[in-house]
């Protein structure tokens, strides 16, 4: 019994270390690939880029797909590996966008740490409507997503704008300038939508291999048409990412639901 108790206890305790406010990133073995050369993915959650702390479950996958110019694919296969859900690839011509995306699952936080959570993340309008609602010494009862996009490129220009174009993710990082071939020194401007619409005035945190928690090395709020410009100050493994949260009108269990959400990419 005493076994038991302890499993649940470390169960518990090791779902809201997980979740609470860690990013989820899609890792590959490298950002340079060739066309037709599978490459695996792993869908990473951590508090440190681009590392993880334990495999997301199989079953807890909405989507999982893979863009390329000549249309979409099912990334099916995905298998849990050590401390990672991984995938393989096959990339196409020059850019291809792999995304996943999870099912809301509910997490209840003592008031403490949500109003920590809440304040530590920007989240204003939330804090206040907590208030108004009464709600400010309440628990936080949270359905959350996580959302991931990753940039491969098979050549420095892929044809088109296809980069620009969305994926209807619910809350997406869309680049506005290719993400291949960027190399220290170069900018990237990203939007951020959520339902297909810019999302203006929200935080967003940018930074490469190590970076820890909330201390990115870029944090800026998006301006009125969604928009922040992103300078790459080194090579290596990048993360844009964002996280958005709204009063729930699709579940009664929880006050809010929320989209974390991630976009990597590599610098030459």
């Amino acid at each position: 019994r005493m076994k038991r108790l302890l499993s649940t206890a470390l169960v518990v305790g090791l779902c809201v270390f997980v979740t609470e406010a860690h990013d989820t990133w899609l890792v590959p073995v490298q950002f340079r690939v060739r066309v037709g050369q599978p490459v695996k993915v792993a869908l990473n959650t951590s508090e440190d880029f681009p590392t993880s702390e334990a495999p997301a479950s199989p079953d807890r996958i909405a989507r999982f797909e893979a863009v390329t110019a000549t249309g979409r694919v099912t990334v099916t296969g995905y298998r849990v590996e050590e401390k990672s859900l991984v995938a393989d690839v096959t990339p196409g011509e020059g850019l291809t966008v792999v995304a996943a995306a999870t099912h809301p699952r509910l997490i209840v936080l003592k008031r403490e740490d949500f109003h920590t959570y809440i304040t530590e993340e920007g989240l204003e309008p939330i804090v206040v409507a907590r208030a108004a609602r009464g709600q400010t010494y309440s628990e936080g009862r949270e359905r959350y997503s996580k959302i991931a996009k990753l940039a491969l490129c098979a050549s420095d220009a892929p044809q088109g704008r296809g980069y620009r174009q969305p994926l209807g993710l619910r809350l997406e990082i869309v680049p506005l300038t290719s993400p291949c071939g960027l190399r220290a020194g170069d900018v990237l401007v990203v939007r951020v939508l959520f339902e297909g619409r810019p999302l203006p005035d929200i935080w967003v945190g940018a930074g490469t291999a190590g970076t820890h928690g909330h201390h990115y090395p870029f944090r800026q709020r998006t301006d009125a048409d969604g928009r922040v410009i992103v300078p790459l100050d080194r090579p290596g493994a990048w993360f844009v990412r964002t996280l958005h949260m709204v009063a729930s009108t699709e579940f009664t269990d929880a006050d809010w639901q929320s989209w974390f959400s991630t976009f990597t990419f590599g610098v030459e």
